[in-house]
């Protein structure tokens, strides 16, 4: 089970997805971070700190995608 954040960077206007997994520890197929669903995750292209657990995270994302 896992999480898929869909981002459109505020910064460098890229659009990339970060996959994390809920509840244990999970590798990104795209950037290979491996984290959970509260670990901070960066852009690929510009480098952009985006943490889950910061109060407007929700404001920077295009969409959540859960799966089992």
């Amino acid at each position: 089970m896992g999480v898929i954040y869909r981002v459109h960077c505020e910064k460098c206007g890229v659009e990339f997805e970060h996959q994390a997994g809920v509840g244990f520890v999970y590798a990104c197929v795209g950037c290979g971070d491996v984290s959970d669903e509260r670990a901070p995750f960066f852009c690929p292209a510009c480098n952009q700190r985006y943490n889950p657990q910061d109060k407007d995270f929700i404001y920077k994302l295009k969409d959540v995608i859960l799966w089992d």
